[in-house]
């Protein structure tokens, strides 16, 4: 089937041979290659979710401004991510003219200074936490984020307009590779800036998490 016209017998056998270890050797390494890619590759590498969102004023009435937020969850990786808690917290911010000029060593090659004014408090006015059945068997919800797919959230919230300045809201996410119900214990803390945290209360090495500023807004 493989041989030539005006071959010898021996010298089309050696051809047929090595064309079809050629193909053999094609098909191999793309079965590796495709494997490698879509399974192996994936297994080792850490998870990786982005998560993005917005803070706007949908209304105001008799002193309360009506706040609401959106935003998606996308997973960056290659290899599927189960969602196990979920949180948004969001600080009310003052400003003052007391202590100013104002300078902050905030942290080792950190400095920040402020003339007029500075942050005088920061006061929490909204927390959601979401904890799934990947955290206990008795709860509800939990999902699974394939590679690039978006998972949108929302909400809505109310501040009193004449407390505060300023408004930050904060995105909190603990996630694992595999959807295990029951399977990652979980403890929820505050940072210094009042943004929910997530923490394995087992240490599992399978679990991560990360906290990320999501937006501010102006109420003047």
């Amino acid at each position: 089937m493989f041989g030539r016209r005006g071959e010898s017998g021996s010298l089309a056998t050696a051809r047929e041979l090595v064309e079809i270890v050629a193909i053999l050797l094609a098909g191999i390494w793309a079965i590796y290659i495709f494997a490698y890619e879509q399974r192996i590759k994936p297994a080792y590498e850490s998870p990786s979710l982005l998560v993005s969102g917005s803070l706007r004023k949908a209304g105001e009435r008799n002193g309360l401004v009506q706040l609401r937020f959106s935003g998606t969850v996308r997973n960056a990786g290659h290899a599927d991510v189960a969602i196990v808690a979920l949180g948004f917290s969001a600080n009310g911010i003052r400003y003052t003219t007391n202590g100013t000029p104002f300078f902050l060593h905030a942290s080792p090659g950190l400095t920040v200074y402020q003339r007029d004014a500075r942050i005088g408090a920061r006061v929490q006015v909204y927390r959601q936490i979401e904890l799934t059945r990947f955290v206990d068997k008795r709860y509800g919800g939990g999902f699974t984020v394939s590679p690039g797919e978006e998972v949108p959230f929302s909400g809505i919230f109310l501040v009193k307009r004449a407390e505060f300045d300023a408004v930050t809201l904060f995105g909190s996410l603990s996630f694992a590779k595999a959807g295990i119900d029951g399977g990652y214990a979980t403890k929820v803390g505050s940072n210094w800036d009042g943004a929910a945290y997530f923490e394995s209360a087992d240490h599992n090495p399978n679990y991560y998490s990360l906290e990320v500023t999501l937006d501010q807004i102006s109420l003047w």
